[in-house]
């Protein structure tokens, strides 16, 4: 994602993609705490659910859990599967795959808008569905170098490139003095070796966004809430199919 190779104007399309879909990320995660008390962007805490079942010969808990594991496995798939359908085409590459998770996004707003006092286990197999393609998504789109579902790895980039930016600080203070600390803290905001970390920042900060807009959203309108991801993702889309998405490399 950040190769020599790849044009700034690249960057710029993948990192405004990743920073859109942390924020629909973090709207869904909160929205789906609320509406069926379970935080269902990441997958961890329901593996981990699994094992703590079987240990104890709760069964029907260890299913709950592994079929909400399955269902983020199947959401990964199918995106998988869209992206290299589209993978010729100069425009849209990525918008199959996002229209799949905006109607999957929409069609459970709705559902939980017209029952409101249903708690269909269906519907959070289909959040985890939509969570599973646009983790996919995004990791093919960044090479690996990007998740927007959860944020456990970019925590932990985040701490290792703050100690890499203290260094190269320290570095030029070392070399040059005062005038040396000075160049190296102008230069820190567009330095090129931490254009990830940058990103990562915004990641947080887009995902922390969402899941605020998400939940205050929530607490007043109830379930049409799901709507805000569902806007994020058009936008995305028109994105996707302008020509600065002709522009992208195939994923």
């Amino acid at each position: 994602m950040f190769s020599a190779a790849t044009s700034s104007r690249n960057r710029l399309a993948y990192s405004t993609l990743a920073l859109l879909l942390a924020g629909a990320a973090g709207a869904v995660n909160a929205t789906s705490f609320f509406a069926f008390g379970q935080h269902l962007t990441h997958m961890t805490g329901h593996v981990s659910a699994v094992g703590e079942a079987v240990a104890t010969g709760r069964w029907s808990g260890a299913l709950v859990a592994g079929k909400l594991v399955l269902a983020f496995v199947v959401g990964a798939i199918t995106a998988a599967a869209l992206l290299d359908a589209s993978r010729h085409r100069r425009r849209g590459r990525h918008t199959p795959a996002l229209f799949v998770e905006m109607v999957t996004l929409g069609a459970i707003g709705l559902w939980t808008h017209e029952h409101p006092e249903s708690n269909e286990p269906t519907l959070m197999w289909g959040l985890a569905f939509a969570m599973g393609l646009q983790n996919a998504l995004v990791t093919r789109v960044s090479g690996a170098v990007v998740r927007t579902t959860h944020l456990t790895g970019v925590l932990t980039d985040i701490g290792i490139q703050l100690v890499r930016m203290v260094v190269w600080v320290r570095d030029g203070v070392r070399e040059r003095g005062l005038l040396g600390l000075w160049h190296k803290v102008r230069e820190l905001p567009s330095a090129e070796q931490f254009e990830r970390t940058r990103l990562h920042l915004g990641l947080v900060l887009a995902f922390l966004s969402g899941s605020v807009l998400g939940s205050a959203l929530f607490l007043r309108i109830g379930a049409p809430a799901m709507a805000t991801p569902c806007v994020v993702l058009l936008l995305v889309m028109a994105l996707d199919v302008s020509p600065a998405g002709a522009r992208a490399p195939a994923t």
